[in-house]
C-alpha cells in the first residue's frame, strides 16, 4: 500500500517510504558518479527542490522508524493506530487548534511520503520515457502553461485520453506559477469538471496537481483536509484521498453497466445533474477540519468552495444538498426504525424529489466503497436499499398513511395464504395477537414460520426458538419466543455472546397477551460456521438464563478476560434522542466492539426499568454504533432531563470509566 495515504502506513516498503528513497539512490549510483541523488540532479532527472524534499523526507522517515523500533522493542515498519499517540510525543509534536499532536504526526508523515512518491515518479518518467529530454541530453527549461486554465486543459486532455502525464507535461506544470485562484474563470471551471467527469483517470490528474502543490492554490478549501488522517477505524485513507476515491466511485456508478446493483442502475438513470453529484461526492467530507461536527462545517466550507468555482443553479443546489445530507440514508437505515411511517415521511420531506434520492443513494454507495470493507456490508446495503424503496414510494404517491393501511391488509392476506393448510380460527387468532409493527416489518413467509412457535400455550419459563438462513451471506435468522419479562433482551444477548454469536440486528415484539417474539440476525463471532451443536448449547444456556439458574454477568466477564481488551482510542458516546420518534426514546451508543457489548447495554436498560422495542446494531470494524428504541415501565418516552442523564451515566458505567464518556 501507500505510505502517503493509508492510515497505518508501512514506513519502509510502502509506496513513498524509505525503500523508494533508496531506489533513487541506487539509480543514481548506477547511472552517475555523483553518488546518492545528486547525480540525478546533474542528469536533469530531479530538480534541486525535489532533491531537497527527498533529503528531508528520508531524515524524517528514518527518525520516525527509529522511534517506532524503540517504542515496540523490535524491528517493525508498520505504524499501527494504537502506537501513534506515543510516537507523536516522542517526535515532539504538540496539540494545535483543530489538529491534535497525533494527527500532526500523521499529516507530516503523509506529506513526506507524497513528496517521495512525486519525486520517484518524476525521476523515472524523465529517465525512461521515450523522447525524454534527459535521455536525449537536450534538457531545456520547461515552457510554462497559461495559468490554471492551461494546467487544467492539459490535465483534462490527458485524463480523457486515458493516459498518464508525459514528463514534458509534468515539467510544464511544475514550471507554471498560477498564483492563488480567488475566483475561477469559466475555462477553469469547465476544465475542473472535465476531470471529475473522467472518473478515476481524472482523479489521478488531481493527485498530480496536489503533488505539485497546486491543488490547494486552486481550491484553498482543500488545504485543511489534505493529508488529514481519520480516526474512525473503518476508514482506510486520509480525508483528501477518501474524497477523491468517492468522486471516482460516483462517476463509475453512473456507467449503468459497471455495477450489478439494480438500485444503483436505476438511480444512475435518474440523475441528470451529473456535475452536482460529482462535486457533492468530492466535497462531502470537506468539513473534517477538526473544527467540530463535520457535516455543518462541511456545508459552510462547501458553499465557499462552490462560490469560488462559480457553480450555480441546480448543480449547486444538488451539490450542497449532498454535502449536508450525505449521511441521511446510511444513518437512518442502520440506526432508526424504518418501519416507522413518520420517520420515512421525514426522510422523504428532506429529500424532496426522485433525482436527489437517486444521487443520495449513489453517493452513499460510492462513499461506503471508498471507506472500507466494514462500511458497506451486504446487510447494511440491504437496509439502505429498503429505506430508498420506502422513500421512493412516498415521493411517487405523495403520502403514506393510506399506503400503510393497504400494506397491512395485504400482509394479512399474504399470511393467510401462506398458512392455508392451518385451521382458519387459529390463523385469525395468530394475526389478532401480533402487534401491527410486527405485521409491517416481517414478511409473510417468515411470519408463517413463526406460527408454530405461538400455536400452543407457553409455560411460565418455556423458551421456543427457530433458526434459519439470514438475509446476508453467512448470517442466520433467529426467533425467540417466551413469556415477556424485564431484562429478557439482556438475557438473550448474554446467551448469544457466550455461544460465540454476534448480533447484527434485533427486533423486539410483544403479543397482546404478553408473549415476547424477539427476532435476530446473527453471525458466528469467531467461527463463521454455526453448527447444530452450537445452537443446542445456546438454547440450553438461554433456558438457564430465563430460569435464573446461571450468572450471565459472571460468565460474560470471565469470557471477555480471555480476549484482547477493546480499542482504547475509540471514544464512548451515549446520546439520548427524543426527536426521531413520537412514541419512543432513542438511545444511541457508540463504543469499541467487545464480547458481550449488547448484553452490557441491555442489562443497563433492564436495571433502569426500560423496555427495549427495537435494537439496530451497526458494526464498523472494531467500532459499534447501536441504537435502541426504549420506553419506561408505563410505556412513556423518557423526557425528564434528570432521567436522561441517569440513562447516559448508567450505560457509560457499564461500558467503561465515567471519564471516558464523550457526550453525543
Amino acid at each position: 500500500g501507500s505510505a502517503a495515504h493509508l492510515l497505518e502506513p508501512d514506513l519502509k516498503e510502502g509506496s513513498g517510504g524509505l525503500r523508494d528513497v533508496h531506489t533513487l539512490g541506487w539509480a543514481a549510483r548506477a547511472l552517475t558518479d555523483g553518488g546518492w541523488v545528486d547525480g540525478l540532479v546533474s542528469l536533469g532527472a530531479l530538480r534541486p527542490r525535489e532533491r531537497d524534499a527527498l533529503a528531508d523526507a528520508e531524515e524524517y522517515l528514518t527518525r520516525l522508524r527509529g522511534a517506532l523500533h524503540v517504542e515496540t522493542g523490535r524491528k517493525t515498519d508498520r505504524l499501527p493506530l494504537e502506537l501513534q499517540p506515543a510516537l507523536a510525543e516522542a517526535m515532539g509534536f504538540e496539540d494545535e487548534p483543530g489538529l491534535p499532536a497525533v494527527d500532526g504526526l500523521m499529516r507530516a508523515t503523509f506529506e513526506h511520503a507524497r513528496q517521495v512518491e512525486h519525486a520517484v515518479r518524476l525521476a523515472f518518467d524523465r529517465l525512461l520515457s521515450p523522447g525524454s529530454a534527459v535521455r536525449s541530453g537536450e534538457a531545456e527549461p520547461a515552457e510554462p502553461l497559461d495559468g490554471f486554465e492551461g494546467i487544467l486543459e492539459a490535465l483534462a486532455q490527458a485524463a480523457e485520453s486515458g493516459r498518464a502525464l508525459l514528463p514534458v507535461e509534468l515539467d510544464r506544470i511544475e514550471a507554471t506559477d498560477p498564483g492563488v485562484a480567488e475566483r475561477w474563470s469559466p475555462g477553469m471551471r469547465e476544465g475542473f469538471l472535465r476531470l471529475l467527469r473522467a472518473g478515476r483517470d481524472g482523479t489521478r490528474m488531481l493527485e498530480a496537481l496536489d503533488r505539485a502543490g497546486l491543488l490547494v492554490r486552486l481550491l484553498p478549501e482543500w488545504g485543511p483536509v489534505r493529508c488529514r488522517p481519520q480516526r474512525d477505524p473503518y476508514h482506510r485513507f486520509t480525508v483528501d484521498v477518501h474524497l477523491l476515491e468517492t468522486s471516482a466511485n460516483a462517476r463509475a456508478l453512473l456507467d449503468r453497466g459497471a455495477t450489478d446493483d439494480p438500485v444503483a442502475v436505476e438511480a444512475a438513470g435518474a440523475v441528470e445533474e451529473v456535475d452536482g453529484l460529482l462535486l457533492g461526492a468530492l466535497l462531502h467530507d470537506v468539513g473534517k477540519t477538526g473544527e467540530g461536527r463535520h457535516v455543518p462545517v462541511g456545508a459552510r466550507v462547501a458553499a465557499a468552495a462552490l462560490d469560488r468555482i462559480g457553480v450555480v443553479g441546480r448543480t449547486r443546489e444538488l451539490a450542497r444538498f449532498l454535502v449536508e445530507d450525505h449521511l441521511l440514508l446510511s444513518d437512518t437505515a442502520t440506526r432508526r426504525d424504518i418501519t416507522d411511517e413518520d420517520l420515512v415521511l421525514g426522510v422523504a420531506a428532506r429529500v424532496r424529489d426522485q433525482e436527489r434520492l437517486a444521487a443520495l443513494y449513489l453517493l452513499a454507495l460510492a462513499d461506503g466503497r471508498a471507506t472500507g470493507p466494514h462500511a458497506w456490508t451486504p446487510w447494511r446495503s440491504g437496509l439502505v436499499r429498503e429505506l430508498v424503496a420506502k422513500v421512493q414510494r412516498v415521493l411517487e404517491r405523495g403520502q403514506m398513511g393510506d399506503e400503510a393501511a393497504d400494506r397491512l391488509a395485504a400482509r394479512e392476506r399474504e399470511i393467510r395464504e401462506a398458512l392455508a393448510g392451518e385451521p382458519a380460527d387459529a390463523v385469525e387468532l395468530f394475526l389478532a395477537r401480533l402487534p401491527r409493527s410486527y405485521l409491517l416489518a416481517v414478511d409473510a413467509e417468515r411470519a408463517a414460520r413463526h406460527f408454530g412457535l405461538l400455536d400452543s400455550p407457553l409455560g411460565l419459563t418455556e423458551v421456543r426458538t427457530l433458526t434459519g438462513p439470514g438475509e446476508g451471506t453467512g448470517t442466520h435468522a433467529l426467533a425467540v419466543v417466551t413469556r415477556d419479562r424485564p431484562g429478557l433482551l439482556a438475557r438473550i444477548a448474554g446467551a448469544l455472546a457466550l455461544s460465540g454469536l454476534s448480533i447484527l440486528s434485533a427486533q423486539v415484539f410483544t403479543t397482546e397477551d404478553g408473549v415476547a417474539v424477539d427476532l435476530f440476525e446473527v453471525e458466528g463471532a469467531f467461527e463463521r460456521e454455526v453448527t447444530e451443536e452450537r445452537w443446542r448449547s445456546f438454547r440450553a444456556l438461554l433456558r438457564k438464563a430465563v430460569e435464573d439458574r446461571v450468572s450471565l454477568e459472571h460468565r460474560v466477564r470471565e469470557k471477555r478476560s480471555y480476549y484482547r481488551p477493546p480499542r482504547a482510542d475509540i471514544p464512548l458516546k451515549v446520546r439520548v434522542d427524543n426527536e426521531s420518534s413520537d412514541f419512543f426514546t432513542v438511545v444511541e451508543v457508540s463504543a469499541a466492539d467487545r464480547i458481550g457489548l449488547l448484553y452490557d447495554i441491555t442489562q443497563a436498560f433492564a436495571e433502569l426499568g426500560l423496555d427495549v422495542h427495537l435494537a439496530k446494531v451497526a458494526t464498523y470494524g472494531v467500532r459499534v454504533v447501536d441504537a435502541f428504541y426504549v420506553r419506561d415501565a408505563l410505556g412513556e418516552r423518557i423526557l425528564h432531563p434528570a432521567r436522561v442523564g441517569e440513562i447516559e451515566r448508567a450505560v457509560a458505567a457499564r461500558l467503561g470509566p465515567a471519564e471516558e464518556l464523550e457526550q453525543g
